[in-house]
């Protein structure tokens, strides 16, 4: 692989600062197609239980206040992309509060609300080209029953990656619970947007990232062809993206959890190695080429930044009908381990090295989204569960997956249905779903041996569809 050209440095104007990689790559996209808006990300909480609106909205301004690279104007100067963070009153911020206790369905309602929000495209500059710049970030809290709330947080990936969200969600609810109960809360846990610029700079021309190429040129060097899932007879007229939701109950996460521990790997290698089978059985494919999210957060310091870092990569596991699941597993095991140590490297310098035809993006495959993060969070004594609505552009089939605290996980599964149809991604779930549980009861059967499992044909109407995911159901 050539050399990355160098990236000194280069004097701040105004105090200023350069955007990290992952800003960087997300404006580059962003003013190609200036219209799009699937890098508009959001989520809610669904908070059940009497709740202090007054103090909820004193949480969310102070951790605004406190996290001040979610604000930001964005400019280029002598052919360089600059931001700079803006002020913020906490004490004049008001938190917008919506009710819609009086629809047939007032989480749907509430849902609704939000959508043509997700769906604007993105103003990175102020119509006039004077004033502020339009805000990059949104809260709002919508009352959907007597004592049930919704609290919506919507963002653009310019400022804040995923795992970004969800530090802003728990001290959110740490600010919270400390004022509920009269104690002091904790000193903000927020380093700095400067840390993660320092990091990329120190890392820039090291001796990491020159070994980091090395591994990412010799693993890649055949430039193995992507293999996708087979296209839908019947597809949609236009470019877009449908949800299917799988919630599996605590027998058979139990059950994938016994499966996965004697190969020592976790719900995150399960979910992949079984994508990986479904990919083989659908195609033929002797290898699966997947897209995964990982954190890019190695640097000292750099997990606490509430900011946007998160990096892209190539995954290949090999798989045939030989294969057992205990196999995929130990496979996966180790290319994940693999890619985590290698993690720094972009991913869209690394694409336009592997595949130069794809432009600074990996060719449309599979994209993993395996989320560490809590699915629900303490509101002083209220559980709050988070619900992700849409976490980032869908050019083919996304997986999204996030494990509950009582062990169930939880399947989000996004496909462009330009080519998948709209009702491609419920059967692709489905299918893909039985398949992992069929896998989980007899992970020492060859795939070949394997017989394919029968398809729940059931799905519930579910609420939480986004411009980003317009239909989604909901099983198991």
């Amino acid at each position: 692989m050539p050399a990355r050209p160098s990236t000194a440095p280069a004097a701040a104007p105004n105090g200023a600062l350069e955007l990290t990689a992952a800003q960087a790559d997300v404006l580059s996209a962003q003013r190609a197609a200036p219209d799009d808006p699937t890098y508009n990300v959001g989520q809610y909480v669904d908070l059940t239980g009497p709740l202090d609106t007054e103090l909820l909205r004193r949480a969310v301004a102070r951790t605004l206040a406190e996290a001040p690279g979610l604000r930001l104007r964005v400019w280029e100067e002598d052919g360089r992309a600059w931001q700079q963070r803006l002020p913020f009153d906490p004490e004049a911020w008001r938190l917008p509060r919506l009710d819609t206790t009086g629809a047939a369905d007032p989480v749907a309602a509430a849902v609704e609300l939000v959508r043509d929000q997700l769906a604007c495209p993105p103003r990175l500059q102020p119509p006039s080209g004077e004033g502020p710049p339009p805000a990059l970030t949104g809260t709002v809290l919508v009352r959907v029953g007597p004592e049930r709330h919704l609290l919506f947080s919507y963002f653009h990936h310019l400022a804040v990656d995923g795992y970004g969200v969800a530090l802003l969600t728990r001290r959110i609810a740490d600010l919270y619970t400390a004022a509920v109960r009269g104690t002091e809360p904790a000193p903000s846990p927020f380093a700095p947007l400067e840390v993660l610029v320092a990091a990329e700079r120190e890392y820039a021309g090291s001796a990491r990232e020159a070994a980091d190429r090395a591994h990412w040129a010799a693993r890649y060097a055949d430039r193995p062809a992507p293999v996708r899932f087979p296209a839908a007879a019947e597809t949609a007229t236009s470019s877009g993206a449908a949800r299917h939701t799988v919630l599996l109950d605590r027998e058979d996460s139990a059950l994938l959890a016994k499966a996965v521990r004697p190969a020592r790997a976790t719900w995150a290698e399960a979910v992949t190695a079984a994508l990986a089978a479904r990919l083989h059985r659908d195609t033929g494919a002797t290898e699966a080429v997947f897209r995964m999210y990982v954190l890019g957060r190695t640097a000292p310091g750099a997990l606490r930044v509430p900011g946007m870092a998160v990096n892209v990569l190539p995954a290949r596991i090999a798989v045939d009908g030989a294969a057992t699941f205990r196999e995929l597993l130990e496979r996966t095991v180790a290319e994940f381990a693999a890619v985590r140590e290698h993690q720094r490297f972009r991913g869209e310098v690394l694409a336009r090295e592997i595949w130069p035809g794809a432009g600074s993006r990996a060719p449309s495959v599979a994209l993993l989204n395996l989320r560490p993060f809590p699915a629900e969070v303490d509101f002083a004594g209220l559980t709050g569960r988070v619900v992700t609505l849409a976490s980032g552009p869908v050019d083919d089939v996304s997986l999204s997956v996030v494990r509950h605290p009582d062990g169930r996980l939880r399947l989000d599964l996004d496909a462009d249905t330009a080519r998948y149809g709209t009702a491609g991604p419920a059967a692709l779930a489905e299918r893909y779903t039985a398949l992992l549980l069929a896998l989980a009861a007899a992970p020492d059967t060859p795939l070949a041996d394997l017989p394919e499992p029968a398809v729940p044909t059931t799905s519930l109407p579910h609420p939480q569809a986004v411009p980003a995911a317009p239909t989604q159901g909901e099983t198991r």
